[in-house]
Order: structure tokens, then sequence, then C-alpha cells
């Protein structure tokens, strides 16, 4: 199970003194899931509840204990198990209102059935043309609201199919947060671990190569001594969103811990992977990262990356290793560069 919570005893110090500062200038209680929302969004960790933090503070809204306990219920609190129970209630008070219905539709297709039964039995005994005029319209009727009660099956069974969409597309979305790292939103260990049991099973991958990417960033305790914990981790997001935006169709990035990160490249020559991880390496070390308090950038942030591959059905935690090891070269060789496991030994 990932850890959400990665800040040391410094970090998360530094952000309780944040916090005391923003709670004292908002109405919500000093209670634990304010203190959670105010945790979360200071250090950068959960994109949602930034997102509506950032809302409602620009907005120049207050916090207050009830919105507080909102945000917590909505952004924070262990959603997956609870998501998953919701579906099951929801899909079974979904199928009990249907079954009910349906029940009432063929009680009412019973009813018509005896119905028509009953009016051919009144033809076969012969009638006046009174008579007939008579049961003619009690057969249009009957045929009526057979079909209004048809009708209403079809809608209500129309309605349930969006509903079971909408608990699907719920149900989804909080599979893709137990998979994801909620600080960077790339994949988490776990989220790459499905990762790579998919490949596997796509046919089209059969007998491809996969290549593995290792990284981390270099002398990152340094930066959080000199800088500060919170800009420790904007520079983990910013190389999170560096990788991001170099990796396309099936390649995939995980952040494993800490300031490391992986990332799959399916049917990836070793040299296609090499030049990709040089373009990554030299953007990164070519970037800027503005600190949030004051309007001075820092430069020089590099990372290290590890190079290894094997086939996409083979034993892929052996290649992660390999790439690890590619990487400890990396780092004693210098730090900001890329090495092949191949040419690592």
């Amino acid at each position: 199970m990932s850890i959400k919570y990665t800040q040391d005893k410094a970090a998360s110090a530094e952000i309780l003194r944040l916090i005391l500062q923003k709670m004292a200038g908002h109405p919500a209680a000093f209670n634990p899931p304010t203190y959670a929302v105010w945790y979360e969004f200071l250090a950068g960790i959960n994109p949602q509840l930034t997102e509506a933090m950032n809302k409602l503070l620009g907005d120049k809204g207050l916090l207050t204990t009830e919105m507080a306990q909102h945000f917590f219920d909505l952004y924070i609190s262990e959603g997956n198990p609870q998501a998953q129970a919701a579906f099951r209630q929801n899909m079974q008070k979904l199928l009990d209102n249907l079954a009910t219905f349906a029940e009432s539709t063929g009680s009412e297709t019973d009813r018509f059935s005896a119905g028509l039964q009953k009016y051919g039995e009144t033809l076969n005994k012969g009638v006046d043309a009174p008579s007939l005029k008579n049961l003619v319209g009690e057969i249009m009727q009957d045929t009526q609201s057979m079909r209004s009660s048809v009708e209403s099956l079809q809608g209500k069974l129309y309605e349930s199919k969006e509903e079971v969409e909408k608990l699907q597309h719920e149900l989804q979305n909080a599979r893709n947060e137990a998979l994801s790292d909620p600080m960077t939103g790339v994949f988490n260990r776990r989220g790459f671990d499905a990762q790579m049991k998919k490949l596997v099973a796509n046919p089209d991958l059969k007998d491809k190569r996969v290549c593995f990417m290792m990284l981390d960033i270099d002398f990152f305790k340094k930066v959080n001594d000199t800088y500060g914990h919170l800009f420790g981790d904007k520079v983990i997001r910013g190389v999170a969103a560096a990788l991001t935006a170099r990796v396309k169709g099936q390649d995939s990035v995980a952040r494993m811990g800490g300031e490391e990160f992986a990332v799959i490249l399916p049917d990836t020559p070793m040299q296609g992977a090499y030049a990709l991880a040089e373009q990554i390496r030299q953007n990164i070390a070519n970037s800027k990262i503005r600190r949030s308090e004051k309007q001075d950038v820092v430069e020089g942030i590099t990372i290290s990356i590890g190079i290894a591959d094997c086939e996409i059905g083979g034993d892929w935690a052996d290649a992660l290793s390999r790439a690890d090891e590619a990487l400890y070269v990396s780092k004693t060789q210098g730090r900001n560069r890329t090495t092949l496991y191949a040419v690592a030994k």
C-alpha cells in the first residue's frame, strides 16, 4: 500500500507552522478534518482538493467548519472501499426498483392477456352490433393501457442504463485514484504494477520488448535543506510534469517513492529509450523553477537515469532492478547523465 504522507518531521513541522497561520484567519473549528484539509492543501499532495480550495480562497471565501468537513469527506477520507460499497448499494437499489417495476408491468401483461382471452370467448358466442362496438372499445382501452405500461418500462430501463453508467464511472474514478500518486497525478507503485499487467495481456505486444527508465533527482536532500520541503515537493511535481509531457501512446510514468520515478516504454528499442531519456534529462537541466513565496527562480535541478529492457512477458521486475543498477552507475559517475544497462557493467 502506498504511503500518502511522505513528509519527514522537518517538512511536517514547516507545514504545521503554515497551517496555524492560515487557520487563524478562517472560522472553521480547529478539529482533525479542518487540519487535514489545510495540511493536504499546503503540502500540495491532493490536486482535487487544491483546485477546490484555490477556487474558495480565490473568491475571497472563508473556510467554515461545514465546508472543511465537506472537503474532508469529498477529497481526503479513504473513499475507495466506501465507493465500492456505495456502488453495490446503489446497484442493489436500482435492481430492486427495476424488479418492482417489471413485476408491475408483468401484472399488467397478465391482465391484458386474460382480457384478450375473455374477449375472444365473448366473440365466439356471437354478439350483436351494439355489443360488438362496446367490445372493440374495451379492447382499444386495454391495448392503450398496455402500451403505456410498456413505454413506461422502456423509459425506466433507459434511466437505469444511464444510472448504471454513472455508477460505473464513479467506481472507475475511485479505482484510478487508488492507482495514482496524490502529489503528482502519475501512477504510484500499485498503478505501475497494474499497467504492466495490462501491457502483458495486450496481444498486440506479444513477443515485443519493453524498456524501463529509472531516474531520480540529484542531490534532492540538498534541495530540501536549502529551499525547504515545500519547494522540494514542487520540484517532484515539476519532474513528473516533464516526464508526462514527453511520453506518448502506451508509455507510462510512475512515482516509485520519494524522488524516484520509473517510465515504461513498451515496444521501444534501447537506443530510442536512450534518446528520449537524454531529451528529458536536458529539458529538466535547462529548466527554472520559481519559488512560490518569492520571485526568485531556482536553476540547476538535474536527474540521473538508468535504462534496461526485457521481453514484454519476461521478468520485468528483474529488468527494473537492472535499470536501477544502471541508475546507480549514472550517480556514481557524476550524476546528470543516462546509462544503459548493457554498458553499465
